[in-house]
């Protein structure tokens, strides 16, 4: 059978991997290969198919990309620790905006900054990375004397880990580590074909939130039109697109409720998420669950709930649409079909959005190859 010798940028085509991915597999022997007299590395295909079926097969853990932002004299002092890390890969930029761009396009789970004391184009860019709504799951290691607002961030956007400007390389080497860690628990979940939702299951519910890549992005039409439907269409002052994470009740679309997140303790939703069919609480007052519930006795005093799951393509229940009214109320049946349905629409919208995602992550090493390939 014909199995002709191949190039490492045809390997890495083979693997949908970049061309430096398939060489640090090369280097770490999970690619039988030899040098040319002229020093170029070769590889058998048959060995290329089979290491991507073994990929498929056996969840091989591969390096994950690493972007670090520097002034161009600090940069090797962050990239060094990292590239003798067999767990990732790293690139290298010292200019806000072609950070900002590479980060678009490779989607990093971890960038680290380095952060002078005052530096305006340093903060922009963390906010910018921050507000990019296909970052939604990268964690941002803030490195340097950082001023109070960007303090303030790792409360706020609970993506932002702040070292100190003399962290050794230990530290910095343990946190990207453990972030990594936390990436591919959320990437293993995505790759395997799970249905159903119970009780028992809340740590994989919760890797699936995470894998989603949603909380703490900002607001987006495509989910506010949504709530504002729901809203409308069951004539409710409040309608909430939810995601339950492991202490907060955060809100991707809120419509007649200023505030964005609520304590997990809190939610109705931790019920709705145990329900394969739409969750009705007619009169919250007199019902023992929810009587002392803050959401019921203070603001936006809740008497009447409903709410349709929302899940992932796993089939895991991410959080809830819902809907509120400050008064005791029933829903019809064809309001909660209506629910049901817009429950279900939601729900297409955040898996298209996290294929989308996925997509631009496996196109990225063709589509924009001179971005991740050094030369």
């Amino acid at each position: 059978m014909d199995d002709p010798i191949i190039t490492t940028r045809e390997a890495a085509e083979l693997l949908g991997v970049s061309i430096r991915t398939a060489q640090t597999w090369i280097e770490q022997n999970a690619l039988d290969s030899w040098k040319t007299p002229g020093g170029h590395r070769r590889v058998r295909r048959s060995a290329v198919i089979d290491l991507k079926a073994r990929l498929a097969g056996e969840r091989i853990e591969l390096p994950s990309l690493v972007l670090v932002h520097a002034p161009q004299h600090r940069l090797r002092r962050y990239v060094e620790p990292l590239e003798f890390m067999p767990e990732c890969t790293v690139r290298e930029s010292s200019d806000p905006f072609a950070t900002l761009l590479t980060a678009g396009y490779l989607l990093p789970p971890v960038i680290v900054v380095d952060c002078e004391p005052d530096d305006d184009d340093c903060l922009r860019l963390v906010r910018a990375i921050l507000e990019h709504p296909s970052l939604g799951h990268t964690d941002v290691i803030m490195a340097g004397d950082v001023s109070r607002d960007a303090a303030q961030w790792r409360v706020a956007a609970r993506r932002v880990h702040v070292i100190a400007a003399d962290a050794s390389a230990v530290t910095l080497g343990a946190m990207v580590r453990r972030l990594l860690d936390g990436a591919r628990q959320s990437t293993h979940l995505a790759a395997t074909p799970l249905t159903g939702e119970t009780a028992g299951n809340e740590s994989q519910r919760l890797m699936a939130v995470a894998a989603s890549g949603l909380v703490d992005t900002p607001a987006e039409e495509a989910f506010d039109d949504i709530t504002r439907l729901a809203a409308t269409m069951l004539e409710a002052p409040i309608a909430l697109l939810t995601l339950l994470t492991p202490d907060r009740q955060w809100f991707k679309s809120h419509w007649g409720l200023e505030t964005g997140e609520t304590p997990r303790s809190w939610a109705f939703c931790n019920y709705t998420i145990l329900q394969h069919e739409v969750f009705v609480v007619e009169d919250a007052t007199v019902d023992l669950r929810f009587a002392e519930n803050p959401l019921v006795t203070g603001e936006p005093h809740i008497r009447f709930y409903a709410g349709a799951n929302i899940r992932g393509a796993q089939g895991y229940a991410l959080g809830s649409l819902a809907i509120i009214d400050r008064r005791p109320r029933r829903l019809l049946s064809s309001q909660r079909d209506a629910l049901a349905t817009l429950g279900r629409l939601a729900s297409d919208r955040i898996n298209l959005r996290i294929r989308e995602r996925q997509l631009r992550w496996a196109m990225a090493p063709t589509a924009k190859r001179s971005l991740m390939v050094d030369n």
